[in-house]
């Protein structure tokens, strides 16, 4: 409890620190309450939103070491912000800036035209292992981590390789099963258990979309006024979110939790997959624990579909080891419990006791 509430604190202190300096940098550049706007004023402010904001956010909000998934968005979203605050007579400051972010941009693009062309060189034997790896991974995401660990593994940088193949798989899997879904196949259901048709999530998802839409529509025409390239940038990305949102949706309706031979392999949608041989499933045991308390919970994972309030899982399995668990964009975590529900719970646990893991129905 005291863990969570120094988090508490902690995220109150942050937020009203970072509302703190983009006001008083809005004062400096926009209102100009200190005088015209000098290049000193202008770089204060490229430190204030582009390291001081991010560093907060990491150290205190976060609670976790920089990673450039999140934290090239963050300095993107900080770039727009620093043009918007400077005035126009004081943006020859930002000339280098300009320059030092198309620097990154050309090296980003230089990493991924790599990547590229290994992937195109590699591409007939990562296609065998993506098609051998079906027979241990059912669903895609697990198929493609296998594949690109496997198709990489001769390299010298495969570590490098491996974490942007991951970020990729990501990208491919959302486009895949958002435009794409005929392309996968349903498992055998008599070893699959859905976990979405009774839950609340769909009509969450279709608000989701419906206001997506008019956020995509009212944000272009907005930016439009200011900037034509902003307008279209954020655009683009809010399409993708959109795309990623029914990609994660229908990756949820065709990657049910499997129960194969030799492990359990859970998937829920875009947001995690991992395949838990059933050795190391110590017991699975009836959920008395709240959804808060579960959410909270740093060493587990949920699969559990949250509706307009957060919904409270059937059962914990323990793990008589940690085990790795692989995130969205190539992130990973080591969890010891997961939190499951499903539609067809007693079914569920009857399969699992077939390959005997044990039912505790004390805890």
């Amino acid at each position: 409890m005291k863990i969570s509430l120094s988090h508490k604190q902690s995220l109150y202190f942050s937020c009203g620190f970072i509302i703190l300096v983009l006001f008083s940098n809005f004062l400096l550049q926009k209102v100009e309450v200190a005088g015209r706007v000098s290049a000193l004023l202008v770089w204060g402010t490229i430190v204030d939103v582009m390291v001081v904001i991010p560093g907060v956010v990491f150290l205190f909000i976060l609670r976790r070491k920089p990673a450039v998934s999140v934290l090239a968005p963050m300095m993107m979203v900080g770039l727009f912000i620093v043009h918007w605050l400077v005035p126009p007579y004081a943006k020859e400051s930002l000339v280098y800036l300009n320059y030092s972010v198309i620097a990154v941009e050309v090296g980003l693009v230089g990493i991924e035209l790599t990547i590229l062309f290994l992937f195109l060189k590699t591409f007939p034997q990562w296609k065998r292992n993506f098609k051998n790896a079906q027979f241990n991974h059912p669903f895609v995401l697990g198929r493609m981590y296998e594949a690109n660990r496997i198709t990489f593994a001769p390299y010298k940088y495969r570590v490098y390789f491996q974490r942007l193949s991951g970020f990729l798989a990501t990208d491919v899997s959302a486009v895949r099963y958002a435009l794409f879904p005929q392309l996968d196949r349903y498992p055998p259901e008599e070893c699959t258990f859905s976990y979405h048709k009774k839950s609340e999530y769909f009509g969450v998802f279709l608000m989701l979309i419906h206001a997506m839409v008019i956020e995509i529509i009212a944000v272009h025409v907005l930016l439009m006024q200011f900037s034509h390239t902003a307008a279209w940038l954020a655009t683009i990305l809010d399409v993708y979110a959109l795309l990623f949102l029914i990609g994660d949706y229908q990756a949820i309706r065709k990657a049910p939790v499997h129960i194969g031979n030799q492990s359990l392999d859970l998937q829920k949608g875009l947001r995690f997959h991992i395949s838990i041989p059933f050795e190391i499933i110590e017991q699975i045991r009836p959920c008395h624990q709240t959804a808060k308390e579960c959410s909270s919970d740093k060493a587990a994972l949920d699969l559990t579909l949250a509706g307009l309030e957060p919904a409270q899982p059937q059962y914990i399995l323990e793990l008589s080891q940690p085990l790795e668990a692989h995130l969205c964009f190539g992130l990973k975590r080591e969890i010891s419990r997961m939190y499951i529900t499903v539609d067809e719970p007693h079914a569920f646990v009857e399969e699992l006791e077939k390959h005997g893991v044990v039912l505790n129905v004390i805890n």
